[in-house]
């Protein structure tokens, strides 16, 4: 049973915590904010793990983290502010096992900030936990952004604001949220990545994709001066703070949220980012399945060749969404650390990429087309061919095992799960074999009036499962209390029926299909 204490208001909680400020001293740059006190009714308590000795982390189990009291959605900060105001970034891609302290970049008028962290779960429903929270942190003013006038990427050369030590903290996904009087409030996604991803089923976020989409600084990959496509950057970095926010909310939270409900032991869970999984192939070794958000769009082909290389080793893969693998892109080293620039030209026919004649195999355009096609659909099976997209996901299988328990019949549909981008079985382009589809949907979008979208799955030789939800809108629409309710349910009951045979190792020694 859950306290019945009603949850405060965000207001009243960021109130008490610059209140308790008082009580505490301003932290000097790259010094650990002290301690803060918090009010009883938010104070973190503690996971219940042993201490931990440098090098080491105690055992964590997602079940026992989500049985400790939680903190309702509207008592988050969400007004958040990515200007002169408040602004930062972390000097790494995630919290890692040979890293646990992380040095954070703030840029800011405000005078001091408080930090506070919230870990995403279920946590009976209420979504998050404050794990931690700092003392006042002095932030000032740091030097202006710049542009590079060939590539236009967008960096910070910014002094190190502070650095947290997280290796108390609980493994998993993080809102890391600096708070300032005067409601500035800015929100940084972190990973404390989990020690060893051997067992488990391993949740990706998409921090490639989310850098792709960022146009913090005037610039994405998508854009620039005057959100005209001809001034986008040809880089990105992670060098820079966030501006797109919802995308964390949109397609990563709802899987986090689904996977943590699971309250079964048997599960294990892990946690890590795309940029990690790029040229770390051995974080991989003994996972039983790879759980990518809706939205995992920027693929370096060394990320490919790890994902691809896990399920030839019977590691099951899931793409909760659609648009999966699309752009073929490369990364490259800041002056913070490797993998945190983005490189992604764009338009192989002009030539633009200067690697394409000396390396064509880096050559930044979609994976399906360029001097070296290599379609995606060879891993993903269905693949993208549809925007701007309405539909309701369509039963066509009902026997497939993602949907035991439902009582779904063929050609039972949910209104709300197909839409935004949309995958199909492309015909033209190579895909596996033995590909199954196991809902047909009709779906209206920009390219066809009368398309559809088919949700995919193949087993690899090594008798690894491949899911495809070919859709941009499975995850979100979970979350979104415009969809009807029975879809709702039933999406976050295929979602954790597939997380659970997943979990379980290769799909092959459950299921044929």
């Amino acid at each position: 049973m859950t306290d019945a204490k009603p949850d405060p208001g965000r207001r009243a909680i960021l109130g008490g915590l610059l209140a308790a400020a008082a009580l505490a001293g301003c932290t000097a740059k790259g010094q650990q904010p002290a301690a803060t006190v918090i009010p009883a009714a938010i104070r973190p308590r503690t996971s219940g793990a042993l201490p931990v000795r440098s090098g080491e982390r105690s055992a964590f189990s997602y079940v026992a983290e989500n049985r400790l009291r939680g903190i309702g959605r509207r008592s988050v900060p969400t007004r958040w502010t990515s200007d002169d105001r408040l602004s930062g970034f972390l000097g790494q891609h995630a919290s890692t096992a040979r890293q646990r302290k992380i040095q954070l970049y703030v840029s800011s008028t405000m005078g001091s900030v408080r930090i506070m962290a919230f870990r995403l779960g279920d946590y009976a429903g209420a979504g998050q936990r404050l794990v931690w929270s700092s003392g006042p942190v002095a932030v000032r003013p740091q030097t202006p952004f710049d542009v590079d006038p060939v590539t236009r990427m967008v960096s910070c050369d910014w002094d190190v604001a502070t650095e947290i030590d997280t290796a108390a903290w609980p493994e998993g996904f993080y809102y890391l949220v600096l708070a300032a009087a005067g409601s500035a409030e800015h929100l940084i996604p972190l990973v404390v990545e989990s020690g060893s991803l051997r067992g488990k089923a391993v949740v990706v976020l998409n921090d490639l994709t989310m850098q792709a989409y960022n146009h913090w600084g005037g610039h994405s990959l998508y854009a620039g001066a005057h959100a005209r496509f001809l001034d986008r950057s040809y880089k990105v970095t992670f060098d820079r703070p966030y501006q797109n926010f919802r995308e964390l909310d949109k397609y990563n939270s709802p899987l986090i949220r689904a996977a943590e409900a699971i309250g079964d032991n048997r599960i294990s869970l892990g946690y890590t980012t795309e940029a990690r999984l790029t040229r770390q192939p051995g974080l991989l070794a003994g996972a039983h399945a790879l759980l990518f958000s809706g939205h995992t769009e920027y693929w370096p082909a060394a990320l490919r060749r790890t994902v691809e290389g896990a399920r030839d080793r019977g590691t099951n893969v899931v793409f909760f969404g659609a648009n999966s693998v699309y752009w073929r892109v490369r990364t490259e080293p800041s002056r913070l650390g490797p993998e945190r620039v983005l490189v992604c030209y764009k338009d192989w026919n002009r030539d633009l990429d200067p690697v394409r004649y000396r390396h064509p195999e880096l050559d930044t355009t979609i994976w399906r087309e360029g001097s070296r096609p290599e379609p995606e659909s060879t891993l993903t099976g269905a693949m993208y061919d549809d925007v701007r997209v309405s539909g309701a996901f369509t039963v066509s299988d009902p026997g497939f095992f993602a949907f035991h328990g439902t009582g779904v019949s063929r050609g039972d549909r949910f209104p709300g799960l197909v839409g935004g981008e949309v995958d199909r079985v492309l015909k033209q382009f190579r895909d596996p074999s033995d590909l199954h589809v196991f809902a047909h949907s009709p779906a209206a979008g920009r390219v066809y009036a009368h398309g559809w979208a088919d949700s995919t799955a193949y087993l690899a030789a090594s008798g690894a499962g491949v899911i495809d939800m070919a859709s941009l809108n499975w995850l979100k629409a979970q979350r979104n209390r415009k969809v009807p309710l029975r879809s709702r349910r039933f999406a976050i009951r295929v979602t954790q029926n597939i997380i659970r045979a997943v979990s379980a190792g290769p799909l092959g020694t459950q299921y044929r299909f």
